[in-house]
């Protein structure tokens, strides 16, 4: 397994990684597969070349992918958060996801003081994964996202680099 930062080239192949994982796990996603779909090409280049965004990969196979941004605004700048962590059904369970994870948190501790993320508080493996790494809970963001007519918590999390 190779896990790089994508390049322009990549988003078609980011694009349909990331149109499967809103499909496959659609409560862990604030973006619903039919608003994902409705983006442009356009959109989906603009948010690869914005955002720094690792994707595993086997062979040329895109398997995972976990992005990076940098707050804008004067007074959050301290600030990156994580999102978008994601590894096809058939590759889980082989540590893909800590070390997407972790090449995140490198980059950030490049630029940023603290880390933050947001992961729906039923999902146990994927907080586990972030607690292994040193996020800590730091809220609930109650009936944070709806699907299907049920309600999700939504943990508020960070890592603290200083």
């Amino acid at each position: 397994m190779n896990i790089r930062v994508l390049q322009f080239d990549d988003w078609a192949r980011w694009k349909e990684l990331r149109k499967e994982s809103i499909l496959l796990c659609p409560e862990a996603f604030a973006s619903s597969f039919e608003e994902e779909c409705g983006l442009s090409d356009r959109q989906f280049q603009d948010w690869i070349t914005r955002n720094v965004i690792f994707g595993a990969f086997i062979d040329d196979r895109l398997i995972g992918t976990a992005g990076f941004f940098q707050m804008e605004l004067a007074k959050e700048k301290h600030r990156g958060v994580l999102f978008s962590v994601y590894v096809t059904p058939n590759e889980r369970q082989q540590g893909t996801a800590y070390q997407l994870v972790e090449e995140v948190i490198k980059e950030a501790k490049k630029r940023v003081i603290q880390l933050h993320l947001k992961v729906v508080s039923s999902n146990a493996s994927a907080v586990h994964l972030y607690q292994r790494h040193g996020f800590e809970v730091y809220g609930t963001e109650l009936r944070s996202l709806k699907y299907e007519g049920r309600f999700f918590n939504e943990y508020l999390m960070v890592l603290r680099f200083n």
